[in-house]
């Protein structure tokens, strides 16, 4: 069953924080005056390009002032991830402008994996992430995508280092905050990770919604424009393949269950992709994801936000998988590939055959042997053991679940996945 009681570090950090917060000691200004201005002193840069981000920035901070009820470590969380990402608009803007050339880098036919949130999207980008010939986002990379010094056209090495370190660090804490995180969604600094981290830096991603609870925000989201957003993602990709030295052109795979919510943006950034289309019971991925958000969102605020967390969420998987559906007619059928969780689960090599035969690559030996010794690396460390969910812990049963997810059910085959749906 769910444990949604806080850890007892997690508890002893929350209690220092508040000791510290009721004396006046170290108070957190989650002002977007107070932010912009910390970012700006703290790496001694003034231009954050592109405004854009200005207008979701806005949403977020007064969603965390007006409804999450954060406690002193919610408080402290948002604030080191807000300015955090702040920062690295300033140290992108910086490259990029004594770095034209980075713009004109081209990002060709990237394999993109979309689907529901805990329907192997993961597992499926790490896997094809083993091919070597594919370039994918590391997660010390994504946390910190702007190199902050350089050395003629790439990042120099004690850079590399410095914003490494500082994602080791923050996973580390991750680890120590977050308890059952590991079991839920692993991450390690030099691991696949998907572009979602880019968003963060946009402040339109799908992260503030497992971090907060935040239902007004929410319900800017779900319909936000996110064009500029999505361009400077793809701006981000090409500092970060820039950085590295990347031979230009390279092919890269990618993923993110939020692109199911912007198909038409997502082509426009990505014309020529590559889609495959991931597939779950839904009684699996509903639960799965509302216990992953409850996890994380608990610890931030001192009141229950169960139902809340439970009704985003749940608007969440059907507004995505709706939209999703009606944009994908009018997806060139080459575009667009379909794969079920338990095709994968029984026969991985003949789905990743398919992938490849449809991405336009060679699955060869060498591609091969890499995911297989993923694979075992990957069922050794049983990451997955431990995580335990169950629709009832949120006041829901397997039959309304499935009545309202019935339709992506229906649509693409999509079986049960040992449990028939009862109340």
């Amino acid at each position: 069953m769910l444990n949604t009681t806080q850890a007892a570090p997690v508890r002893q950090a929350i209690e220092r924080l508040q000791w510290t917060s009721a004396r006046g000691i170290d108070r957190i200004d989650l002002s977007e005056r107070g932010l912009l201005d910390a970012a700006r002193c703290e790496t001694g840069l003034e231009d954050f390009g592109d405004d854009h981000f200005l207008t979701p920035l806005r949403r977020l901070l007064a969603a965390l002032h007006d409804e999450a009820e954060l406690n002193p470590f919610g408080e402290r969380i948002a604030h080191g991830r807000t300015l955090g990402s702040l920062k690295n608009r300033l140290w992108a803007r910086a490259c990029l402008d004594a770095h034209p050339e980075i713009a004109e880098r081209r990002l060709v036919a990237p394999i993109i994996i979309v689907g529901p949130h805990r329907s192997g999207t993961t597992r499926l980008h790490r896997l094809l992430a083993a091919d070597r010939r594919l370039a994918h986002l590391r997660t010390w990379e994504g946390m910190n995508p702007a190199p902050r010094r350089w050395i003629g056209a790439r990042a120099a090495p004690d850079d590399v280092t410095t914003r490494r370190v500082e994602a080791v660090q923050a996973l580390a804490m991750r680890h120590r905050m977050y308890p059952e995180s590991s079991t839920m969604h692993a991450m390690h600094a030099d691991w696949p990770e998907e572009e979602m981290l880019l968003l963060n830096h946009e402040f339109v991603s799908f992260s503030a919604l497992g971090l907060y609870d935040v239902p007004g925000y929410y319900r800017w989201f779900i319909d936000a424009d996110k064009t500029a957003a999505y361009r400077s993602m793809a701006e981000q990709l090409k500092l970060v393949s820039w950085a590295r030295g990347d031979a230009d052109g390279t092919r890269w795979v990618l993923k993110n269950p939020q692109h199911m919510l912007d198909l038409p943006v997502l082509l426009a950034t990505f014309p020529d992709a590559k889609i495959v289309f991931t597939h779950r019971d839904p009684l699996k991925t509903v639960g799965s994801m509302l216990s992953m958000a409850l996890h994380f969102a608990v610890q931030h605020t001192d009141r229950d936000c169960r139902t809340s967390v439970r009704d985003t969420w749940l608007d969440f998987f059907e507004q995505t998988a709706r939209r999703c559906m009606q944009w994908r007619g009018r997806i060139p059928a080459d575009q667009q590939l379909d794969l079920h969780y338990e095709d994968m689960e029984s026969d991985w090599r003949g789905q990743v055959r398919r992938i490849y035969h449809f991405a336009g690559l060679d699955f060869d030996a060498e591609a091969e042997r890499s995911m297989a010794d993923w694979l075992d690396r990957d069922a050794q460390a049983a990451r997955h053991v431990g995580h335990r969910y169950a629709l009832e812990d949120f006041g829901l049963t397997r039959a309304a679940v499935d009545e309202r997810m019935r339709f992506v059910r229906d649509r693409y085959s999509i079986g049960y996945e040992g449990v028939r749906a009862a109340a």
